[in-house]
């Protein structure tokens, strides 16, 4: 299913998180791997004892079927999950739909959101990624993990949120000096955030 917008809203970001995230998959993958070979290796072994020769077919069989359930857990799964999650922003919301088809949803209208913070590891500086901790009007924090180039993700949002307060104090006949997007920024009243899963 489609992305609806409302009249007027159009997407200015749309990215996954950023491939770092599959180093810990790989890693496991090469883990699992080397693990299975050495098991199949040391049962193929002639000198193996006669207990381990009697019940060679079916521990060979359990070993591969370890090896898959790991495989599936431990490596596809977080792949499958990096793939199909997308944060996007738009003019009026951020973003962040997992699953193909019928997608799951989480949104946070920009209004709501006073203040975005830049979170680093130091393996995440190395590659300009992040996490960002969007405060909101709810009185939480959300928070979009491993983003690619954080720093200007933060600064879109950002700008975003005040090009909408500005919009919006236009057509309210109030509209004064520009308001400078950043820490200084208030939520609007009451929660905004809607989804049925955590980002």
């Amino acid at each position: 299913m489609g992305l609806r917008l409302a009249p007027g809203e159009q997407v200015r970001v749309r990215t996954r998180s950023h491939p770092r995230a599959l180093i810990m998959p790989v890693l496991r993958l090469m883990l699992i791997a080397l693990a299975t070979g050495y098991v199949q290796g040391f049962l193929a072994r002639p000198d193996l004892a006669e207990v381990l020769v009697d019940s060679r077919s079916w521990l060979v069989v359990a070993a591969w079927i370890l090896a898959a359930v790991a495989l599936l857990f431990g490596c596809l799964r977080p792949a499958w999950r990096w793939f199909n999650r997308r944060t996007l922003l738009t003019t009026r919301r951020i973003l962040q739909r997992a699953g193909i088809g019928k997608c799951r949803e989480r949104s946070l209208h920009l209004l709501s959101v006073y203040d975005v913070r830049l979170r680093q590891r130091r393996g995440q500086k190395m590659t300009r990624s992040g996490d960002l901790l969007v405060d909101h009007g709810a009185g939480g924090s959300w928070v979009l993990a491993n983003m690619p180039e954080a720093a200007r993700f933060r600064e879109l949002i950002l700008r975003e949120v005040g090009a909408l307060r500005q919009e919006i104090s236009a057509h309210a006949g109030t509209a004064g000096p520009p308001v400078a997007p950043g820490p200084a920024l208030r939520p609007a009243p009451g929660p905004m955030m809607r989804g049925d899963y955590r980002g």
